[in-house]
C-alpha cells in the first residue's frame, strides 16, 4: 500500500512538471527569429498567438485546440522548429524586460502597457 502511494505521488509530481514545462516559454533574445506565440514573463497569463497584422490573441479554453485553429487559419510566422500544431510550444517564446530586442516581444510588451 505504501509503495503504491509513493508511485502515485511520484507520478503526480512528474505530470505537474511536464505540464508546467509545456506552458513555459523561454525568453526571446535578439531579432533573428519571430515567434508565432508569445508569453508575458513579467505577469504570466497564458500564451498569445501573433496575428498576421501584428495584433495578439490570447489562447482560450484548451490552448492546444485554439492554437491549432489559429495556425490552420493564419499559419505560422517562422517555421523553424515547427512540427505540428499540437506542439505549438516549439514556436513560442516569452517576453520580459530584456526581450525588447525582439520586435515581436517589443510590440507585445507595448500592447500590454509595459514601458
Amino acid at each position: 500500500m505504501k509503495s503504491r502511494l509513493c508511485l502515485l505521488c511520484l507520478g503526480t509530481i512528474l505530470l505537474i512538471g511536464l505540464l508546467s514545462t509545456a506552458a513555459y516559454a523561454g525568453p526571446c533574445r535578439g531579432n533573428g527569429w519571430q515567434p508565432t506565440f508569445v508569453h508575458d514573463l513579467i505577469t504570466p497569463d497564458g500564451p498569445y498567438y501573433v496575428m498576421p497584422n501584428g495584433s495578439f490573441v490570447k489562447l482560450q479554453g484548451n490552448w492546444t485546440n485554439h492554437a491549432c485553429s489559429l495556425i490552420r487559419s493564419n499559419g505560422v510566422r517562422n517555421s523553424r522548429g515547427f512540427t505540428t500544431c499540437n506542439e505549438y510550444t516549439r514556436i513560442q517564446c516569452g517576453c520580459d524586460a530584456a526581450s525588447r530586442s525582439n520586435a515581436t516581444c517589443a510590440n507585445f510588451l507595448r500592447s500590454k502597457g509595459y514601458r
